[in-house]
């Protein structure tokens, strides 16, 4: 009995042993992760401490700025915008948004011509509507295109457009040759029965952009074969929005997915085609991080990092999260926005291993920011099953910024 004692003793210490062992390389992360933090301050939305110095200092030396957000927290439109003014001496000149390129260029138009104020009375006309209803998001691009060089275009949308049909094809309306008239007239018809359509049911599926068949702005193209520079833009918005969403209609999430990157990227180009300028961008954290982004899919992250590499140049990746206490602004009913606690926000659908909870120290005294690049030696092989989204974001983004007690939104009406 003695042996057989034994044995078993030095069989569990030998378990307890292995148990310990697998442990070890994410309980070394998980305290790096603790240890390594920079403090940052906002007072009155202008950011300041160790951590902002340091995130100066290495977007200032990147060619290109990626800020990856949790949409809707109020700090980090403030942030993004204090931002892009302080890179401003080191040649940073354009701003890209989670916007399609028409509206993010109609909302230059309107601050030029009254600040905030114009952009917001822009934004709640009828009609209109963006996930930029928001007073934060409305100041911050009033912020930059004040920021930004005059007489140059600084605001730049690479997304697909939703909800503003109407909009659009009413720009071009006064402009179609009479080869098109047909095709827009089909084109219109569309929009306006989807309208009827989505007053009736109250389902989102009926708008136009989720509900139509690109072809119909595929036809206007071929029909109107040198359209001006604007009416250009707007078919080609609507011709990619309409290709987007009936990707997803007709194969489902990949395909969308796909299909919006490939979008993205393609204005990306144009953008840089025009010249070599540093830009900051903005959008959220899935489109702005180095390499495959946490669905698989390359998107804008990925273009900028390769594209800066092309001339010895970098990206600099910020990941800007909602943390203890905070609060952020969701989309509601009728144009509205409401607000919801972060905790309670689970994008992702990762449970305790999403990344608000992971990253987020429950001790912090204020904001912090981490750098995640010392990190990457313990993020090697072999943590991906134990949390895949935080070994990713560690390697595809170079620092976080963690807010603790943020603020939502607020949005600028409640009915569209």
């Amino acid at each position: 009995m003695g042996i057989q004692r034994a044995m078993l003793l030095l069989t569990l210490s030998l378990i307890a042993t292995s148990a310990l062992t697998a442990q070890e390389p994410q309980a070394r992360l998980l305290e790096a992760l603790k240890a390594n933090r920079l403090s940052l301050t906002m007072s009155e939305g202008r950011p300041a401490g160790p951590g902002w110095d340091w995130l100066i200092r290495e977007a200032r030396n990147a060619r290109f700025t990626l800020i990856g957000e949790e949409h809707g927290v109020a700090e980090t439109s403030q942030l993004a915008a204090a931002l892009f003014t302080a890179l401003r001496a080191a040649g940073y000149s354009r701003f890209a948004v989670e916007l399609s390129p028409v509206i993010a260029q109609d909302i230059q138009v309107a601050a030029r011509r009254n600040g905030v104020l114009g952009i917001e009375d822009f934004l709640t006309a009828p009609g209109l509507f963006t996930f930029y209803n928001v007073h934060e998001e409305a100041q911050m691009l009033a912020d930059i295109v004040q920021a930004g060089p005059r007489n140059e275009r600084v605001l730049w949308g690479f997304d697909r457009e939703i909800f503003n049909d109407r909009y659009l094809i009413a720009k071009l309306e006064p402009k179609v040759p009479p080869g098109a008239r047909a095709a827009f007239a089909r084109l219109k018809e569309a929009s306006d029965s989807a309208r009827a359509q989505n007053a009736r049911t109250g389902n989102p599926d009926d708008l136009f952009f989720l509900s139509q068949d690109s072809a119909l702005a595929s036809a206007l193209r071929a029909a109107w074969p040198k359209p001006d520079p604007e009416s250009d833009a707007v078919l080609r918005t609507l011709e990619a929005s309409l290709a987007v969403e009936t990707a997803e209609r007709t194969g489902g999430a990949w395909p969308y997915m796909e299909r919006r990157s490939q979008w993205a990227r393609s204005n990306l180009a144009a953008l840089l085609s025009s010249g070599s300028p540093k830009v900051l961008m903005k959008f959220g954290y899935n489109h702005m991080i180095r390499g495959a982004n946490y669905f698989n899919g390359f998107d804008l992250g990925a273009m900028a990092d390769e594209v800066a590499a092309l001339t010895g140049e970098r990206a600099f990746h910020i990941l800007v999260l909602p943390g203890p206490g905070s609060r952020q602004a969701v989309p509601g009913g009728g144009g509205s926005f409401g607000s919801v606690a972060s905790e309670d926000f689970d994008e992702l659908r990762a449970g305790d291993q999403r990344l608000t909870r992971v990253l987020s120290n429950a001790n912090a005294t204020g904001h912090e920011v981490i750098d995640f690049r010392p990190l990457r030696r313990l993020a090697m092989r072999g943590l991906e099953g134990w949390n895949a989204d935080l070994i990713r974001t560690i390697h595809g983004y170079d620092a976080a910024v963690i807010w603790k007690g943020g603020h939502a939104a607020s949005g600028l009406r409640t009915s569209p």
